[in-house]
Parts: structure tokens; sequence; C-alpha cells
């Protein structure tokens, strides 16, 4: 084994050992691709990033997006990811929104049967996307898959009630998990950015199918301009026995370097980033309220386009440490 193997072994360790034993049921997820370098052609910093997550001992999967294709060819995510990280998510959100922008009426929620039809052909792309990355990993490294209740300012809970129910074969057949990833909704406060179904609505379109609903706490707070509203969602869907997962990511009321305000822009603490409302104390606050019923946990958050490796894992270890309660 060579000195740096056996370097990144022996911070692996010490990392893991750091994570209390109480909180390793839970899977840990970073949504990693909002800290990618926007240029990386050769991909270097994606690499040295997903590496840099995995010698951290207590990351169990990273988020990738989905737009039309993965981010990468399978071959180099499926060798970024086997034998470090078997909780990944994939979520849809990039691509749902880039399809609803150029087609008012698509989405699995959409009244309108062709836009809807359009949204289940998606999804199963990208379930064919899975399968070719699990393929080439020799390995399952995806366990869930983030869907989103869009159209724009028109969404149905039957609509998208049929969609999942026309999906839980799809995904069962895969075993994965099938998450709706909760988005700030129609009849919010303010511009919205997704105008997807009230929560309610989500809960009762999850009926009868395996569907878990995950809260993120930006997206929450962007529909409300409340944040106590993250806290709200999660003890609504821990009675409703719907808790998927927690992820962590900020939001706020003034433009910053990464765009304007109220913007779905994974704002980091706000230690990091004065203008963001996410604070160790409201952190701490929706995990609570979680109360260890989430299936997995996580955290989303844009660095400085200058920031190093170094700075990355710093502001991605001190939202982890916010998020572990007692």
């Amino acid at each position: 084994m060579s000195a740096t193997s056996e370097n990144r072994t022996e911070n692996r360790a010490e990392n893991q050992a750091e994570k209390p034993a109480a909180h390793r049921t839970v899977p840990f997820v970073v949504g990693a691709y909002p800290m990618l370098p926007p240029d990386d052609e050769d991909r270097q910093g994606a690499a040295a990033l997903y590496a840099a997550l995995a010698d951290l001992g207590w990351v169990d999967g990273i988020e990738l997006p989905f737009r039309e294709a993965l981010d990468a060819p399978e071959p180099w995510l499926a060798e970024q990811l086997a034998g470090r990280f078997t909780q990944c998510v994939i979520t849809a959100i990039p691509g749902t929104m880039g399809r609803a922008g150029a087609d008012p009426a698509f989405g699995l929620a959409s009244p309108d049967d062709d836009g809807r039809a359009q949204a289940l052909a998606y999804t199963r792309t990208l379930l064919e996307a899975v399968d070719r990355l699990h393929e080439a990993a020799g390995q399952q490294v995806i366990t869930r898959v983030e869907l989103h209740s869009a159209p724009h300012h028109q969404a149905g809970a039957e609509a998208f009630h049929a969609s999942l129910s026309e999906l839980v074969e799809d995904f069962a057949s895969r075993d994965l998990g099938m998450i709706v990833e909760h988005c700030d909704a129609e009849g919010g406060v303010g511009p919205s950015e997704k105008a997807f179904l009230p929560l309610s609505q989500e809960i009762a379109a999850c009926r009868d199918t395996p569907a878990l609903i995950t809260v993120n706490w930006g997206r929450s707070v962007i529909e409300s301009h409340d944040p106590v509203t993250p806290e709200h969602h999660v003890r609504e869907l821990v009675e409703a026995g719907r808790l998927g997962g927690v992820m962590i990511s900020g939001a706020g009321p003034e433009r910053t370097q990464w765009a304007w305000a109220w913007a779905d822009a994974h704002l980091p603490l706000a230690e990091h980033e004065p203008t963001s409302w996410l604070t160790p104390e409201r952190v701490a606050a929706t995990m609570c309220a979680a109360s260890g019923s989430q299936t997995y946990e996580g955290l989303k958050i844009n660095t400085p386009a200058s920031a190093s490796l170094e700075d990355k894992l710093a502001w991605v270890r001190r939202v982890r440490e916010t998020m572990l309660i007692d």
C-alpha cells in the first residue's frame, strides 16, 4: 500500500470515529454538485472532491443531479462512487425544471395527459441511467431517487398520485426508494421558485405507494419566508409516517454571490454567508423535529468559486456539526 493510501485509510478511520454510533444508522448524503468547479473540463476537481468526501469516513452517499443525463459519463461516475458510497441519491429537479420551463404542462403532477406522460417517460430515462451506472460500477450505489410534483402553478394531487402509482414497479424492480422532494408550493409567500404542490397534497398523493417525502430546509423557507417552516414540515411528515430525508440547505432574503433574493441557491450557514437564514440553532431544531424518523439526512451548500478543497470540506464539516444532536 502506498503512503498516500495509508494516510487516506488512517484519515477515514479517524473521521469515522468522530461520528457517534447513535448517528450511524441514518445514512449521510452530500449534495456536492453546487461545490464542483464550473469549468473543470477534465473533472480533476470533481474527482478530488469525491475522494475527499469519501475520506471523511461519515459520508455515505452523494446526491447527483439528473438533467437530460447524469452530469458525467456513467463509467467515470462509477469509478468515483464504487467502493466509496453505497447510499447515493439522484435528484430529478434540474431536468424537471428545465423541461417544465420549456413546456408548462410537463410534470408528474400535470393535469395534462401528454405532459404527465412525458414526465413519466423522462423518469424512466433517469432510471435507465441508474441501470447503466450500476452495471458500470458492478454494484448498487444509488438507493433513492427524488421526484417532484411539477408543473408550476397547475399541479394536481390526483395526477401526482397516478404517476407515483405507475412508477412503483419501476422502482421496486430496481430496489430503489421512491422519494418526493418537497419544494416551495403554489400559494406561498412572494414570487415562487417552483410553485408545486403543497405538502399536505403531496402526502395525500403518496397514499397506497411506498413513496416518502424529503424536506429541504431552504426550499421550505423559500415557500413561507419563515425559518420555522422546515421544522413544521418535518413534524407533519413524522406524524403522517411519510418522512424521507432531511436535507440542510440555506436560503435568504438578499442577493448573494450565487443568486437573487429567495433563490434556491443552497446558501451555506449564516456564519459563512451573513444573509443566509440557516443558523446552527435552526438546523438543530429541524433535526430534533425529525426525532430519528428520517431514512437519510444530509446537506447541500454552495461555496465560493475561489474556495479551496480544504475550505469546502471545512464548510461541510461545520454544517454536519450543527446537525448532530443528542
